[in-house]
Formats: C-alpha cells, structure tokens, sequence
C-alpha cells in the first residue's frame, strides 16, 4: 500500500556578481506503508484440515481403546473356562483311576459293579475323602451319563449301607452343563494273562459277559456260603473320555469336541 506526503526541496544556484538564490518547491512522495493490517487469522479450509485431523486421531484412539477391552474380555472369559476344564477333568481322575472290582449280588449269582457303554458309564469307586459328609468314608457306585437339560450329571449310591437301617437316596450332582456329549472308551486285556497280548480299545465293556477263561491261580476262590461269581473280575487298563462342550459367542453357541482323555485304572486291576 502505498501513500502520499508534502516534501520540500531546496536548491542552491549561484548566478554573476555571487550573489545566492534560494528556491524551494513542494513535491509529493511515495512512500510504502510497511505497517501490517487488522485482517488477520484462520482461512475456513484450515479450519476444516484441523478439524479432520482432530477426528482422525480421536476415531484411532477410540478404536484402539475397543480393541483393548474386547481382547481383555476376550481373556477373561478363555481363562474361566479353562478354569472349568481343569476343575472338570480333575473330578473325573478321582473318580476313574480309583475305580474298584466290588462284587453286588444278582439272583443268578455276584457280578462286577462296572458297565461301561459308548455313552454312559456306571463303577465302583474306592473314597476319596474321609470328610464331614454322610457315608464320606465308604465306597460308591458312580453313574456318569449325559442329559439333555443338565449336561454331564454324576449319580452316586452307597451300596455298602443298609437300606433298612439308614435309607438314602442316589446323590446325584451336575459336573458341567456345558456338556452335551459324552463317549467313552476301553482299553482291555486280550486273551489269557500268560499269552501278553496287547490290549485294544472297546466302546463296551461288561465283566459279567467275559468268557475269556483264566489259570486256576487267578480264579477267584469262593469261601463255603459265598456265592459264585458270573463273567470275571477284570477291569480295563485305562478308560479314554470324549467331551463335546457348547461354547456361547458372539456368533451364537458352537460345539467344540476336546482332546481325549484318558484315566489309567489303578486299583484292583487284574491282568
């Protein structure tokens, strides 16, 4: 910007006889303003840069805060449910690597409480515990089997007390109603002990219908009055366990078959 202001000049001339003349003359001069305006600030389109930048960072700081806390949900609920596995998998061992040849009478004679199917299982189980609870210290007879409302239920009796004397009925517990199906398998012993066969996996097991036929000196020897028993006393080597458990996500409820299990049989095992 520019701007106008007065300015005289003086010359000096020097004509004959020395004598000095002084002139002036008014001219105008330009001059540029250098002093800045009033009309400073933001345009409108940097406004709207600064603006989407502000919304880009808030929307990634957002997200990642998302992130973190389903992962850490994520986490939780994993966590819980390994928990419930082990828990699991932990009351079963108890059960089926202290299970026991207990002889039940029948009318045709005494038969081995333990018969085992693809999908349910029913043994005689020596005590875990001798605690605070009715009949803690005795053995039982343990039902394991799937329903459809409750998952995997547990059905204990003690056949050792006196129906007369102190009647009871079966306990029954649910284990997980997660469960919606069970199979069990049986690793037995072929053949007679003194051939050493390998044993092989059955998905049945009844030691009241085994005809395999044993040396004398494993038979078992029945005191007078002691009734004879039916089939043979041989339990598996080893019982294997497949669970099928209902997961709820955020898709809906799926069905996820775990690992095998298998439980070695350590007490009364006759090979």
């Amino acid at each position: 910007m520019w701007s106008s202001k007065n300015v005289s000049r003086v010359t000096f001339s020097v004509s004959s006889g020395e004598r000095f003349e002084l002139h002036t003359e008014n001219s105008q001069l330009k001059t540029e303003n250098l002093e800045p305006s009033g009309n400073t600030g933001f345009t409108l389109i940097e406004l709207l840069i600064s603006l989407t930048i502000v919304a880009l960072i808030f929307v990634a700081v957002l997200g990642a805060i998302q992130i973190g806390s389903k992962s850490w949900e994520s986490g939780e609920a994993r966590a819980e449910e390994n928990q419930r596995n082990r828990t699991l998998v932990d009351t079963l061992a108890r059960d089926l690597t202290m299970v026991y040849p207990l002889r039940v009478k029948e009318q045709d004679g005494d038969v081995v409480a333990f018969q085992g199917k693809s999908d349910s299982l029913e043994f005689a189980t020596l005590p875990q515990s001798h605690g605070a609870e009715p009949f803690s210290h005795m053995m039982r007879i343990v039902s394991y089997t799937v329903e459809p409302e409750r998952g995997l239920v547990a059905t204990a009796s003690y056949p050792m007390v006196a129906s007369a004397s102190a009647p009871r009925d079966n306990q029954t517990n649910v284990l997980d109603e997660r469960v919606s199906q069970v199979r069990f398998r049986y690793l037995i012993p072929e053949g007679k002990p003194e051939e050493n066969l390998a044993p092989t996996w059955r998905d049945y097991w009844d030691p009241s219908q085994d005809q395999t036929l044993q040396p004398a000196s494993l038979r078992v020897v029945t005191s007078p009055g002691q009734r004879t028993l039916r089939g043979s006393d041989r339990l598996p080597v080893a019982v294997e366990l497949t669970l099928t458990i209902r997961q709820a996500r955020s898709q809906g409820v799926r069905e996820l078959i775990l690992p095998p299990l298998i439980f070695p049989v350590q007490v009364g095992r006759t090979l």
